[in-house]
């Protein structure tokens, strides 16, 4: 399915929680001598919250290996590697477009041939050309605080795989048991690719995913929690964006 038209909506919300401590850095080293050097990204009111685009990059990268194990062949569904050999070149593209350039409905049918080459990831992830299916938001903190901790790290000399001298530093890290709150969604899902989503949720569910820095030491383990499934169609629409959410939207696939 395009976006052309609207055709349905699943909508997942529920609570992220840490399962081990989590380190999603800030970006920069700090200097104050009484601060981590390498310290948790927080909000603007100073909360560590979890970037949904990292979640995202993490989750794509999951199914990309889940996908291409064999996992959910039953309904043939395929990935490809998005970075090193994509289901789509710039040739193919082009290719496509060119094909229907002198056509009155050339954008419609271009868009649609485009879909159509793209592999079933692809389709829910998005590609260089063309937008993703699946949005999560940034998942902010549940409560007013969470207990952040300090640990010491030694880094590593890349040359010979030992502590280099001298390079002690500490880092922060949002403690086991935090939670976030989670808000995903998925528009105009096809049906063939819902098998597809519900491994998402499975392994968003599972807790085995790891987000952040540190993940080899056995950072960054997070699971879905206490989450609720909604499908919107063109059925309950009006009554969706009039009212919001009820019950009587709810999706359950088990």
């Amino acid at each position: 399915m395009l976006f052309d038209k609207y055709y349905n909506k699943y909508i997942v919300k529920g609570i992220l929680r840490t399962n081990t401590p989590l380190h999603i850095g800030a970006g920069e080293d700090s200097f104050n001598p009484i601060q981590a050097d390498k310290g948790v990204i927080v909000d603007h009111n100073g909360k560590p919250y979890i970037p949904g685009s990292s979640l995202k990059g993490v989750l794509r990268t999951n199914i990309e290996i889940m996908v291409n194990s064999g996992i959910g062949s039953e309904d043939s569904s395929k990935s490809c590697l998005i970075v090193n050999n994509p289901c789509l070149t710039k040739e193919q593209v082009d290719k496509i477009k060119n094909k229907y350039k002198h056509d009155d409905n050339k954008d419609l049918k271009t868009a649609q041939e485009i879909y159509e080459e793209m592999c079933d990831v692809c389709k829910i992830f998005g590609s260089n050309y063309f937008a993703s299916k699946l949005s999560i938001r940034d998942s902010t903190l549940k409560g007013e605080k969470a207990y952040i901790q300090k640990r010491d790290g030694v880094a590593i000399d890349r040359e010979t795989g030992t502590a280099a001298d001298n390079k002690k530093y500490d880092y922060e890290q949002v403690a086991a048991g935090a939670e976030f709150n989670f808000y995903m969604t998925v528009d105009n899902l096809d049906d063939e690719l819902v098998d597809l989503f519900k491994l998402i949720i499975n392994i968003l569910a599972s807790g085995e995913l790891q987000l952040g820095g540190k993940t080899t030491y056995g950072l960054g383990r997070v699971q879905l929690i206490d989450y609720e499934i909604y499908k919107i169609t063109n059925q309950n629409l009006k009554q969706y964006l009039l009212e919001g959410l009820s019950d009587e939207m709810r999706w359950s696939y088990v």
